[in-house]
């Protein structure tokens, strides 16, 4: 397949290593076979090439020189003019902007009937209804499986569950802000715990989005996009972050036998979905509690099963970049 990247951070070049440099560790890799003809960053200049960019040597080529030379065209040019078959749209999410330029870039490639895949979760959670609807009119895959969890197949899941429909779910998604929460349980103050994020490479160097909870919004809305077919944005979703807690208050909760966690929940009142992300104190015997560190958990309510539950444990950029590669596997066997 002829792919074009569009974000080339942490994922980007964690994908690229993958496929490249550590190809040999990852057997099932050794079916996709991709060729990337064109790699465009914000800020830091792009690779264009019909012909094939050799991904190993732009991926030491960026590192050693933190950046590609200037643009030729612009992004959305590219994607509108060169021969590619899968745009793997890895920009980072705006919630100011509503999710865009991610939006655009993707819906530039559907229009062409050309393939989506995505860790950005900026056009799951502010147009997953009309790009979907875009996707299936061109006969075109639009992918996310790493917008939701790093890579964990939640998406795959649901595509599998024939005939049940999901009722509701509750999950921790935010692995910043639950890191935060148990150095908060131990003792430490918010600023030291955000540093230790900070400086263990997890935490953005602005936490804003996470403390706020703008990003476990962001996954909330997509999820109920996308099983409760919700059609809501982040800015719709009941939202208090963490920023306000302190240790003293966490302590006092572990004391009294609960554990405080950021949760996300999403389900059917009147009718309507309601959304809402806050911090909850859940007991010490419940499994949001025994989710510790970096590690994510969702449970799915269905109308025909009992719950569903998947626990992540201290995610990083690998399962990220993971998910990314199931969602090429997929658009690969589509086509």
């Amino acid at each position: 397949m002829r792919a074009v990247f569009v974000g080339f951070g942490n994922v980007g070049q964690r994908l690229a290593a993958m496929l490249t440099v550590e190809r040999s560790s990852f057997p099932g890799l050794k079916d996709l076979h991709l060729k990337t003809v064109g790699i465009f960053t914000r800020r830091r200049g792009s690779l264009v090439d019909a012909a094939g960019i050799d991904l190993g040597k732009a991926l030491q080529q960026f590192r050693e020189n933190s950046r590609f030379p200037a643009a030729p065209v612009t992004v959305l040019q590219a994607l509108e003019t060169l021969d590619y078959d899968v745009l793997v749209e890895l920009s980072t999410l705006s919630i100011a902007d509503k999710g865009e330029p991610a939006i655009s870039h993707v819906r530039s490639a559907l229009k062409r009937g050309l393939h989506v895949v995505t860790a950005n979760k900026g056009p799951a959670a502010f147009a997953y209804r009309k790009l979907a609807a875009l996707a299936r009119k061109n006969k075109a895959q639009f992918l996310f499986e790493s917008a939701v969890m790093d890579g964990t197949p939640i998406f795959s899941l649901g595509r599998a569950l024939h005939g049940l429909s999901v009722t509701g779910f509750s999950g921790i998604f935010n692995t910043t802000t639950n890191f935060v929460l148990s150095r908060l349980e131990a003792g430490e103050s918010m600023d030291a715990a955000v540093r230790t994020a900070q400086r263990l490479g997890f935490a953005e160097a602005d936490p804003s989005l996470d403390l706020e909870g703008w990003d476990a919004a962001a996954k909330t809305a997509i999820l109920a996009n996308v099983f409760l077919d919700a059609d809501i944005d982040p800015l719709q979703v009941e939202r208090r972050g963490i920023g306000d807690l302190t240790s003293a208050a966490v302590a006092k909760a572990a004391a009294a036998g609960r554990r405080v966690k950021l949760i996300c929940r999403a389900g059917l009142e009147n009718g309507k979905v309601r959304t809402q992300v806050g911090p909850e104190e859940v007991p010490m015997d419940h499994l949001f509690a025994a989710v510790s560190g970096k590690g994510a958990a969702l449970r799915l309510e269905t109308d025909m099963m009992g719950p569903l539950w998947i626990i992540q444990e201290e995610p990083g950029l690998s399962d990220t970049a993971a998910g990314v590669l199931q969602d090429l596997f997929t658009v690969a066997s589509s086509r």
